[in-house]
């Protein structure tokens, strides 16, 4: 999501943010800053969903409350709203599920695309969040048991759906053009793949994922950071062109 997401930051200059509703894994701050440990828990209480959540109930959000809820990057480009910094589970999870669908209302009114980063599996804060997204991003991998799982147990009948495979790896049996001849809801004008790169990789451990892209945004294909830069701009227009008028409004990806 954070490639796709700075890639559309760099070069369409399209004005981004991206939010995470985990409880745990709360990893997107730490991918994007150095020293991560400047989000510390009192900073993030003052900041993101925990904020929005409590501001909402008193007035109506608006840019400015959006703006001290947020940190930006990329000229403002790209936008952070943090994920939550309580200690109780559960009552994050009630005072969000009250909340979200308006954060996310108001929010896309200022922003050209809202990425969200879902929890996995089905739980009623995810459903609420893919119930009200225009787009539906699933992350699969090249697992033929979680592909079957998948197409047992999830139906998005009313909503457009792109797959992504992460960690790709085109010398797998289960390559897309041989998942294309197995499942036919996955297709390409609606899949596309992130390969495995060991430098993306380690820049999100160290908080350098928009310095790594930045660096290799005009890699060629025979450099060695080439092939993945190709795929995430592929990835992204695809992505894109598959939203159509409404990639402007809110994306859910979801494991």
């Amino acid at each position: 999501m954070l490639a796709i997401a700075i890639l559309c930051a760099l070069q369409y200059k399209l004005k981004n943010i991206v939010t995470q509703t985990h409880f745990n894994l709360n990893s997107l701050a730490a991918a994007l800053v150095t020293d991560s440990e400047q989000f510390h828990r009192e900073y993030l209480m003052e900041v993101g969903i925990d904020a929005l959540t409590r501001s909402i109930k008193s007035a109506p959000l608006d840019c400015d409350i959006i703006e001290n809820s947020t940190i930006s990057f990329i000229k403002k480009r790209l936008t952070l709203l943090p994920g939550t910094a309580k200690m109780n589970r559960e009552i994050y999870e009630i005072d969000t599920l009250r909340a979200i669908t308006g954060i996310l209302r108001t929010v896309e009114l200022y922003y050209d695309i809202v990425f969200v980063d879902t929890n996995s599996g089905k739980n009623e804060l995810t459903n609420k969040i893919l119930e009200d997204a225009d787009l539906i991003v699933v992350n699969l991998s090249q697992n033929k048991n979680m592909i079957e799982e998948f197409k047992l147990n999830y139906k998005f009948p009313t909503k457009k759906v792109f797959y992504l495979f992460g960690n790709y790896d085109s010398n797998s049996r289960y390559n897309v053009k041989n998942i294309f001849k197995s499942y036919g809801f996955i297709k390409s004008k609606n899949t596309a793949v992130i390969p495995y790169n060991t430098e993306y990789m380690d820049a999100l451990s160290d908080g350098q994922v928009i310095q790594y892209m930045l660096k290799n945004i005009d890699s060629q294909k025979d450099d060695s950071n080439g092939h993945f830069i190709k795929e995430v701009k592929e990835a992204a227009s695809k992505l894109m062109e598959y939203a159509g008028a409404e990639r402007r409004l809110i994306h859910g990806f979801h494991d």
